[in-house]
Order: C-alpha cells, then structure tokens, then sequence
C-alpha cells in the first residue's frame, strides 16, 4: 500500500545547465550599443534556443558509434572464469544469400529486402533457415530504426510445424528471463502463412560459430563451463514453469559482448507432453521418443553439448554418435576426469541415474571447475556449492615423526594409517536445508548423540517427518558417533529399499564399511558416491584412503608397485596425467573405474585422487601426507618432498610437514642417499625452532643417515669440506656427534632398560680414542 509520503514525492524535473551562458558578473551591455551593433538583424524573430539539443544529439551519436566498440570480459562461475568480450558487427553482416538453401529444395523467402511488414518493420535480409522456416532481419521504424529478428513459417508448412510455431509464441509471450532472448510483438502477415514473432536481434556468433572458427575445432574446457554456467539459469527458470528447453545445443546458445542468451523456442513443450517433440539428433535423449520430454530429459542435453564444445566427438551420418570417449582415448578427459564422469551422469541412458535439477548438476559442474583449474593452471578457489563439510581434523600427517619416539622410549611403531582416524577425519555431507527434517537435526548439533538418537526415533514416527531422508541418516550419524557400527550397518539395510539410490545412504555405507574393516565394500559404496557427485573432493579422498588401506592390508604399502614413467605423470598431476603410459591404461577399465582389486591399478587411485584432492584444497592436508607416502612408497623421494613444501606457510601442520621431509630425505638404503639430500635435511632441521620436542631424534636420524652413506661408500669424509651441524662431515666427526646426542636422549628415556640401551648404542658408535 502507497504511503502518505509516497504519495507526495516530488517527481522528477529538470535543472536548467548551460555551459555556455555568460557568467552573472559581466557587465551588462547598453541597449543603444546592443542596437547599434546588431542593426537591423533585431528585426528578424528569435528561434527559442534549447541548451541541452546538441548535447543530446552528441549524446546519442556516441552511444551508437560505440556499440561495436571493443570492452574488458567478464568474470562469471564466481570470478572463476573470465568470458571473452564478443564485439558486436554490423547486423547486415550476419545475412545470408538463401540461394544455397533453394538449391537443396528449400522454399524461397516469401519476403525480399525492402519489403514492410506490419506497416512499422522493414526487411533487410534473411539470418537463417530453420525447422520453423525462415528468419528475417529487419528494422523497427516505430523504435528508432532498432534491429530485429522476424521468424516466420514456411509456405508449406505442415500442421505440427505451424503447432510448433505457435507453441512457440504462448511461452515467448510469457518468458522474462535475462538470458532468453526478448519477444517484442507478435504480427500477421498475408504473405506468410501463421505470421511472425518479432524479437529482439541478438548481435553475436552461436557457440557453434565460435567453435568453427578455432583450431581444432573445440572450446577450453573452462570457457565452456562458464558459458553453461551462464544459461543453466535460463533452463532453470523453464523448468520451474512446468516447460522444458528440449533442443539445446551450440547453435542455440549466442554470444554477444559479455551476455550469453537462450534462442529459439520453438521446440518448448510442456513436462511430460506428447505429440511431435523438437529435438535435433546427436543432442536429444533417446527416451523421448518413448517417455515424452522432461527434466531429465533437458539434462541430457546440457551433457550433449559440453560434450559437443569440449571433445571431438564421433560423427556417423553428419549426427554425433551417443556416448562419451573413454579417458583411455581422450588426453583431455585424462587429464579432467570429474569432468568425464559429470558427462557420464549427465548423459546416462537412464534417465533415472541423471542428475535430479538444473541447480544439482549445476553445484558439481561448480566442482568440476574449481578442479580442472587446480590442475591446468595452479589456482585454487573456495568450495562454495560444496554438499560437504570441510575436512574435520587430519590423518596420517604425524606417523613419520612420531616414529622416532621409538628412539625415546623403544616401542616400535608403525607408518600405516587407520580406518578410525581416516573416518574422524572425513569430511560429513551437509544437512539439506530443504529437508522438512532439516530444523530438528540443526537443533540437535548440541545435543549428547544418545539423546539426539532418541529425538529422531521419535520424530519419524510421526507423519509430519514421514518423508524426511534427513532424519533416518541421521540415526546412522548417531549410531556411528556411539560406536554403534554393526546397527549403523543393520539400520542402513533396512533404508535401502526408500534410500539406496541416495549418494548420502552410500556415503555413509561407505564409512560404515571402513570402521568394520570391509575395505572392498567401502570402495564400492564411494566410488557410487563419486560418479553421483563427481565435483566434491570428500568421495576422493575416501576413496584414496581406502585403496591405501586395501594395500597395507596385503602388505603392499611400502612396496613399489608402478613404472617410474606413472610414477612421475600422476605426481606432477597436470598435463603429464595425459601422458599415462598405455600399458598402465591397459591395466584399467574403459571407464577408469574405482572399484578394482588390481593393486598397481589401487597404488595408481590412491596417488592419483590424493594428488587431486590436495592440488584443489590446500587446506586438506592429508591429501598431501597421503600423495607424500604413495611418492614414497614408489621411491620417488623428490616429488614426496615437493608435494609436503606445498604445505602454506600460515598452516599449523606446516612444521610436521617440514620434518617429515626431512626424515623423507634420509630414508631409503644408505647407497641411494647422496650428499647433497643429507645437508638439505640439515640445513631444513636448523629452520626449526629449538623449542620443538622431538628436535634431538630428528638429527640423530639425520646424523646417522650421514654415516651410514659415508660407509656405505666407503668414504672417510665428504666431498664438501663444509660442516653438518657444527662438525665435520666426517665418519669420525658424524660418530662422535651421534654418541653425544644419543647420551643425551639417554637422560630423557622413561625406562632404565632403555636408558641402558641409549648408552650402548652410544659408545658402540663412538670413534676409539686413547685417552
């Protein structure tokens, strides 16, 4: 309701400025002189002088002669990709001569250039031909020569062509979205049978146009996305209405400066309509035929066509054959296989297992993106549209350090990880909002899990909460955070009827399998979670540390299982992915599965996913300590020590990360060690802080690494004559500061045996003397 104040707001007026006006204080000239000097031109009428014309007029002559002037992109996908500005041309550059159309049988133009329709549009040409008939270019006389786009039918249209067409004018009628092209007016014409849509004339090359006008034929793959990106919205905003798109493809989508708009609507039906459905072959799903349109149906088409403008696909009969490559045979999906499996999904022949929405497949193509930038170019972007937690605490980052308290205390321990720290570590799925049992779970954060498990026991039980997926996994929250895991499991079969198909009841198979050490089934239920959600980082890491587990399980953790040749391509992690040697690509399926009981091709995974992970999220370390161990496991000490330096400086686990390059550099046997690895694990222990614990058992393993190498090598001292750690490099310097350390650890062991043992151990390294 307008309010008083409202009602009584001044409207808009304008300020008199005239620049050129003489200033207020200049003297006012003499009537005599002013008639002496202009005579008798006094006598002629003044014309009313209008300050602001010419500054309209210069205005607007600017405005138009800048329309084709060249500007800056513009960031789209969250600043994560920057669209090319497409400078405008000249409409009449865009017509075509329709005699190569007449040549194939086509119906001439009814209209010629010069022709008014309507009285108010005068023709200038014909864009295009298509299914619906022809497409003029014209100027609106009524709206200051302002260019648009007649599309009319074809003179002997058949009745579901001329059905389509105005199919096509109900839903433009009603269209307002800013990535749809506008629809201005709707007229009849007695030259053209059904009329014309007139709208807005859309200044730019097609998808399809920009492709051919590149080498090789293909898109970046991060223009694409951000192109998509762009129109999803568009689709989005269809399928709220109850309609479908039914026909996208690179020739729909144009560009022009920094928009990208949605055309032709003329093949728009309604949800689940029947009839004849536009589609164009190589782009329509194959169950329209048989199901009708719909939501799915419209996904498949968003797959279709980044297939389309990223990879060369096959071409049988001028029609894109079905499927996608195999990574086997396509470096680019090699190198970008979330970007594989999101087509996969996309694309699946049933339309059950495709992604549910527009805004679904949206968030993981978000995924994608943040990855396929992580490796090509090194950048890392937040995970805003992540179905995800970040990752809760860290696993396997201390086990290399702590191994040397055995030098303390004498117990021997293990570098392996644990299904229970990898599983306290996980990230958690997110609670969907929209979830009618989404309030009481956020309620229930705070709450002791016994009680919380009581709370939802209780709520499903009522109608209320009778179609909530929310509730009953978040029974198996609880029961997990019990320590209840053989009822998760039990629990989680009774949900598989209403819930199996949920990525969330398979995550949480997943994690359930791994606390009860059923490392197979736990692969099994992540690598489903994967190809559901193919953008998100947790199913990766889940599955690296599984395959991981699976290894040390068969004793194979410490083990060499793969060529250096792949070694060296999936630690780098960027192009050399694409140079995958084809016997390990021999090794995998057709589809780069993850559910493999192959160990090269479980050590492959691991170090591949681990590598991903922590290319994409510096923040999720452990994906760094797990890539370091694989590169070690693999004797790639090197590439172990870059991955760990990657670790940012502002991190806590930064020093864990340093030391366990140190004791990197001096593992492995004494004759692969070299001089230069055992002074750059020195010089990196004399950047530690003095305050740090476990200093002294660290350059003991440093020092002894030392002399192992100089004996190894039968060598009384090193090349360099320059010190490590104040004393010379030397077998007998390296001895006497290695017995030295060892006594004084001796003093901090907390048992008298091993204290003993410490003493021992020192005076069987010291050098012999005689006094």
């Amino acid at each position: 309701m307008a309010t008083s104040a409202s009602l009584n707001a001044p409207g808009t007026t304008g300020v008199p400025f005239d620049p050129f006006a003489d200033d207020d204080d200049e003297p006012e000239m003499d009537l005599a002189e002013l008639d002496a000097l202009l005579g008798g031109l006094n006598q002629v009428a003044p014309t009313p002088h209008d300050p602001g014309a010419n500054s309209r007029k210069q205005a607007l002559s600017t405005f138009r002669e800048r329309r084709t002037t060249l500007r800056e992109g513009r960031m789209v996908a969250d600043g994560m990709v920057e669209l090319p500005f497409q400078q405008l041309r000249d409409p009449e550059d865009s017509l075509m001569d329709p005699a190569a159309e007449i040549a194939r049988g086509i119906a001439a133009p009814q209209l010629s250039p010069g022709d008014l329709v309507a009285g108010q549009y005068e023709i200038k040409g014909v864009l295009a031909h298509g299914g619906m008939g022809w497409v003029y270019l014209a100027t609106d006389l009524n709206v200051s020569g302002r260019w648009v786009v007649l599309k009319g039918m074809i003179a002997d249209a058949k009745q579901h062509d001329r059905a389509g067409a105005e199919a096509e004018r109900e839903f433009l009628a009603d269209i307002t979205h800013p990535n749809i092209v506008k629809i201005f007016n709707f007229i009849d014409d007695p030259r053209v049978d059904g009329g014309f849509i007139v709208m807005e004339y859309v200044g730019g090359p097609s998808l399809l146009t920009r492709q051919r006008q590149l080498t090789g034929g293909v898109l970046d793959i991060d223009i694409a996305i951000g192109y998509m990106l762009e129109i999803l919205p568009a689709l989005e905003y269809l399928h709220s209405r109850g309609v479908v798109y039914n026909d996208l493809k690179p020739d729909n989508i144009i560009v022009t400066e920094d928009q990208v708009k949605l055309i032709d609507l003329g093949a728009v039906t309604g949800i689940g309509a029947f009839g004849y459905i536009f589609g164009t072959k190589g782009f329509q799903a194959p169950e329209v035929a048989t199901d009708g349109p719909s939501i799915a149906s419209d996904i498949y088409t968003i797959g279709r066509t980044l297939a389309a403008l990223t990879l060369d696909l096959e071409v049988v009969d001028g029609v894109f054959a079905p499927g996608i490559p195999s990574p086997s045979d396509s470096p680019l999906l090699r190198r970008n296989l979330a970007f594989y499996r999101l087509l996969l999904r996309a694309t699946h022949e049933d339309p059950a297992k495709r992604f549910g929405s527009v805004r679904e497949l949206s968030a993981q193509l978000y995924g994608v993106l943040r990855e396929i930038l992580a490796i090509r170019d090194g950048k890392q972007f937040p995970a805003q549209h992540s179905l995800f937690s970040p990752q809760r605490t860290t696993f396997g980052t201390k086990h290399v350090v702590f191994r040397t308290d055995q030098l303390i205390d004498g117990i021997e321990r293990q570098v392996q990880i644990t299904a229970n720290e990898v599983v306290s570590a996980l990230p958690v799925p997110l609670i969907d909002q929209e979830d009618v049992g989404a309030p009481m779970l956020t309620g229930s954060s705070y709450t002791e899990p016994q009680e919380a498990l009581e709370n939802m026991r209780a709520a499903m039980a009522s109608e209320e909460y009778s179609s909530s997926a929310e509730l009953p996994l978040g029974v198996v929250r609880a029961l997990l955070d019990l320590g209840f895991v053989d009822e998760a499991r039990t629990w989680l079969e009774s949900l598989k009827p209403r819930l199996g198909q949920d990525w969330r009841h398979q995550w949480y198979s997943g994690v359930t399998a791994l606390l009860l050490d059923d490392f197979e089934h736990a692969q099994e239920n992540f690598s489903r979670v994967l190809a559901i959600v193919p953008g998100e980082s947790a199913p990766k890491l889940a599955l690296a540390a599984t395959d991981e587990l699976i290894l040390q399980q068969r004793g194979l953790g410490q083990q060499a299982l793969l060529t250096p040749e792949v070694t060296a391509a999936l630690g780098g992690i960027g192009d050399s992915l694409a140079e995958v040697p084809r016997d390990m690509m021999d090794e995998l399926d057709s589809t780069w599965s993850h559910t493999t009981t192959s160990s090269k091709s479980l050590r492959f995974h691991s170090m591949r996913l681990y590598a991903l992970v922590w290319a994409t999220n510096p923040t999720t370390v452990s994906s760094a300590f797990g890539l370091a161990r694989q590169l070690l496991a693999e004797n790639h000490v090197e590439l172990a020590v870059d991955a760990l330096d990657r670790v940012p400086q502002a991190s806590r686990h930064q020093r864990m990360a340093k030391l366990t390059t140190i004791l990197h550099l001096v593992s492995g046997e004494p004759q692969a060690l070299s001089e230069s690895r055992i002074r750059r694990a020195a010089r990196r222990l004399e950047e530690i802080p003095t305050n740090e614990p476990r200093l002294l058992q660290i350059k003991i393993a440093v020092v002894a690494a030392g002399v192992n190498w100089l004996r190894a090598h039968d060598l009384d001292a090193a090349a360099s004559r320059a010190d490590l750690f104040d004393v010379p490099f030397t077998q007998r310097g390296l001895r006497r500061a290695l017995a030295g350390s060892l006594r004084l650890l001796a003093r901090n062991a907390p048992f008298a045996r091993h204290r003993y043992a410490l003493v021992d151990m020192a005076n069987s390294v010291r050098p012999t003397t005689w006094f």
